[in-house]
Parts: structure tokens; sequence; C-alpha cells
């Protein structure tokens, strides 16, 4: 039985009288408790002095809003030693001290300002009948005594961004009870140092692969157990082989090439009938400033090279060009110029209808305006001149018009070496048979590629069976392989094997903390970043 009544506590008040206005319902009441303890004291007494009335706001009834007039009373202390005289009585349970609103109106303003927040928990309360603030509801939440968590035995720790790339902080987990138990205002290794050994207990550490982590966790709780992320384990693998695939980028440009060959040869047929009959097109003023800019990209992309060759730095060649360090050592690493790959074509309303499209235009119709209002009756929502350009390539002028015909390969375009990786491990969804062959001529033309493959494959199967006894044989293997991405993969894998092969035994990972990361994100966007750190914590570590 629900034992939630009407009046906030029936035990200690009494009901008088019912008083109607026009925009709220007024309830008379009064307190019936023999006696009341002083507060300083705690000496109980029932010499009354007066009494007074307080006016508090309570939680609506069926949407009506409710105003409670409370007569409470004042007592003479009866302790002679007391400091205090007079005292009033207090109900703790209905209303706090100096309180205009009862205890469970509070408690309603509090959830809601957990839930959505200040502005927008404002609106909703007012709708119900709940007069509040924004400024009142963030200081519910500030205000609220949130549960603190035991130390966890298995804790997960994470950042999280401030403002991505220059601010961030650290969150906890349980991984056990799959809640968020604190957070940090830093990534550093001395703030997490600091938070175990105030919180002593903690037995098994998942984190990511961070120095920072490694070292507060080492220094904080010696004993404890690190364990290496696995997903950014293989996450750091799909790195190195990305940065290989780029030093090689010359190499996949041509094993794309000639896995495309076939498709090509139309192209050249076509353009060798017309030569005798049209002189080729020229290049667009789009087309001309593209071809300019990339003339740009290299003469820098050489300079580079250069400046590298006579002895400068990194950081120094970064200074002077104004590049970001990351790409200088891309070019430096690069045995040609890296091409920039077209980013992925975007979903268009028009790829529904792509066939009935080509169908009517190898029908012959080019009318564009009537190819739309055919679409439109089948259902199509988007306009005219959507039409127009996806058909515009579809026109003959010449050279140029037969080389970008339907079915014809325009220009060959490199797979990225993102793509690549997926392709060799064999995680891509779904590969075409033209990928397949790209990617047996790659292994083909690059011993390095292929050695650098079945390393990658393996090991993905360590890491995802959980293998721990092969892995001292795939190190082996990746140090006699001789590749210069692999052995700074190795490097970096012998700064933190324990954690490394810690992840190998147990189970545990950081996929809940990521989670709560993202939990956390999209509380921090619900608050349009304008939060505070205190405000933050409070509404991550709330259980609602």
């Amino acid at each position: 039985m629900n034992g939630k009544t009407l009046l906030p506590d029936p035990s200690l008040i009494k009901l008088e009288r019912f008083v109607s206005s026009p925009d709220a319902i007024i309830v008379v009441i009064k307190t019936k408790q023999p006696q009341a303890s002083c507060s300083l004291c705690q000496q109980p007494s029932q010499k009354i002095h007066s009494r007074y009335v307080r006016r508090l706001a309570d939680l609506p009834w069926q949407g009506v809003a409710i105003r409670l007039e409370l007569t409470v009373r004042r007592f003479f202390c009866i302790n002679d030693d007391c400091q205090r005289k007079i005292f009033a009585e207090q109900i703790p349970s209905i209303v706090k001290r100096y309180a205009r609103k009862t205890a469970r109106l509070n408690d309603a303003l509090t959830l809601i300002g957990f839930a959505i927040g200040g502005e927008a928990g404002a609106r909703v309360a007012k709708s119900l009948s709940m007069i509040t603030s924004p400024d009142t509801l963030l200081r519910r939440l500030r205000q609220s005594i949130l549960i603190e968590h035991p130390t966890p035995k298995v804790l997960g720790v994470d950042d999280w961004a401030f403002r991505k790339g220059q601010r961030y902080g650290t969150i906890l987990v349980d991984l056990e009870k799959r809640c968020p138990i604190d957070l940090l205002k830093d990534r550093e290794a001395e703030t997490l140092c600091a938070w175990l050994v105030a919180h002593p207990g903690v037995e098994i550490i998942s984190r990511d692969r961070a120095f920072s982590y490694a070292e507060g966790a080492r220094k904080g709780v010696p004993d404890a157990v690190q364990i290496a992320d696995r997903w950014h384990l293989l996450k750091n693998l799909r790195e190195v082989l990305e940065r290989l695939f780029c030093r090689k980028h010359a190499l996949l440009k041509q094993a794309y090439e000639v896995v495309s060959k076939p498709t090509r040869e139309p192209l050249a047929e076509v353009n060798q009938r017309s030569t005798e009959d049209s002189t080729p097109a020229k290049l667009s003023r789009v087309e001309r400033d593209s071809c300019q800019r990339r003339e740009r990209r290299v003469a820098r992309y050489q300079a580079v090279r250069e400046k590298y060759q006579q002895g400068e730095t990194i950081l120094g060649i970064a200074k002077q060009f104004g590049m970001h360090r990351r790409t200088v050592r891309q070019f430096v690493r690069a045995e040609s110029y890296p091409e920039r790959t077209r980013p992925p074509k975007r979903f268009s309303k028009l790829d529904q209808y792509a066939r009935y499209l080509k169908q009517r235009w190898d029908e012959g119709c080019h009318n564009g305006t009537q190819l739309h209002t055919e679409l439109v009756e089948k259902g199509f929502r988007g306009s005219a001149s959507a039409v127009r350009n996806r058909m515009k390539s579809w026109r003959v002028k010449g050279v140029r018009a037969a080389s970008s015909a339907p079915g014809k390969l325009t220009k060959s375009k490199p797979i990225s070496p993102r793509k690549t990786f997926w392709l060799l491990t064999g995680k891509a969804k779904e590969p075409t048979p033209e990928e397949q062959k790209y990617v047996e001529k790659l292994t083909e033309i690059s011993p390095e590629i292929k050695t650098a493959q079945a390393l990658a494959i393996e090991l993905y199967e360590i890491v995802k069976g959980r293998k721990r006894e092969k892995f001292d044989a795939w190190i082996e293997l990746a140090r006699q392989s001789k590749l210069p991405e692999m052995q700074g993969f190795l490097q970096g894998l012998n700064k933190d094997i324990d954690a490394v092969k810690a992840a190998l035994e147990y189970e545990w990972s950081n996929g809940q903390v990521e989670g709560q990361v993202n939990r956390l994100k999209t509380i921090k966007r619900q608050m349009y970043g304008r939060a505070n750190f205190d405000l933050l914590r409070a509404k991550v570590l709330h259980s609602v």
C-alpha cells in the first residue's frame, strides 16, 4: 500500500480548513506534537511562549498549486543554563529551517534539476504548477548530498574533454557495479595518485595506454594489477600500419591502378577514337584551381624533405612552414607524395532512384524536368536541380563527356590507408571483387606490407582470444620483421608490457568506462557547456 498522503506528515500536523483562491488552494494546518526540543541544548519543553504562521509551497494537487499555512509555536527553554531562552519548534520531515518550500517539493525540484537542468527544468516545473527559477534548481543540485561509493576493487580510468584539445578531466568507474564513482579536474599522474592514496583498496586498474595514468596508478597503488585496454592496443596497431601505408603510398596507388586497369580500357579506346574528331576539353576554373593547389602541396612536400635531409628537426620545419608536426612527420616518412583521398560520398535522397534514372537515360530520355516529374510520382521529394546535377556528367560533350559516362572509371582514386588496413586484416564488411584483387596485388608487390598483414592478423587473434601464451612469440616475430613502424610499436609495448600482458589474462576492459564517458558527454551537452565542474560532477554521479 502506498503510504503517501495529501498532507506532508499527518502524524505531526492536523488539517484545520481549506481556503479557495483564484490561483491556488490554501491549506491551513497546525502542529499537534505535545512538546518540542530546544535546538541548542535539546531540552524538551511544553511551556508555550507564542504562535506564528509559516507560509509554504507544497506539491500541486492535480495540477493546482498548493500553499500551506502552517501554525507553529514558540517555546520557553526550561534549561536555566541554556543561552537560548525562546525557540521555535522545528519539523524537519516537513520543512527545513527558514525554508519557503516543503521538503518533498524541494526533493521533486531536485530530481527535475538532475534530469533536465536549470533552464529547461524551470520551464517544466512551471507547467506542473511548481514555480521556481533556474538558479534555484542549480542551487538544489549543489546542495544535494551525493551517495558515497565504497572504494572499488576493480577501477576503470579514462579521460574526457572539458574542451577538446585544450583541457581534460578524468572519470573513475567501478567496473564491478558499472557506475561512475568520481570525477577529477585533470588527467595528471599526481591527481590520480592522490585519489588512490585517499581511497585504499583498489586491486585492479583498467586504463588506456596513457603514460600519466600508468605512472599515477604505479605510485598510488604499487601492488595493484594494471590492465591496458585491448581496444586501445588494437587502435595503436591500426595507426602503426596506417603510417606504413602512408610511407608506401606509391605502392598503394600502383596496386589500385593495376586492378582497375580493365575498367579504364574502354576510356582509352574512346579517347583514341575521339582524337581525330575533337579537341580535348578545357579544364574548368574549379579544376584549374585544384591542380594549382596540388602543385603547391607537392612543392611544399619536396621542400620539407629537403630541409629534413639537411638536418633540421621536425619541430623546426613545422614552425618554419606553419604546418602541424604530424604532417611534417608524414611527409618525411613517405617515399612519395601522399595524395589526398576524397571523402566518402554522402547519402542522397536520389540514391534509391539511381537505377530507374539510369534506365530512363539509356532509353533516350535526357530531359531533367521530365525525369524529375517521373521520380516525384514514385515518391522522390528532392529538387529538379538534384536530378540535373546527377545527369550532368552523363551528357555527351566530346572526349570529356565520354570519359565521364555512366559505368566508366574517370580517375584513379587509390584506396585510403585506413580502408587498406581493414581490407588487409579481413575486417572490412563485404569487400568487392576489385578490393579483393587489390589486396592480393598489394601483398604481391610489397613484401613489407605482406609481413605487416600477417603480424596484424595474428595480433588480432591473440588479443580477441586473450591467448597470452602466443604473445611472446609474436613479439619476436615483429622484432625480426625489421619494419620501422613496427619497431616503434614494440618500443611502446615494452614500456607497458606488464599491463599489456595482463590485458591478455583478465576479462576487464575499458568498455564500460567508454560508455560512462559517452553519458558524461551527453550530460555536458545538455548543459550547453556552461556548467562548473562541481555541478557537472553532481549530475554525473547522481543515480537518475
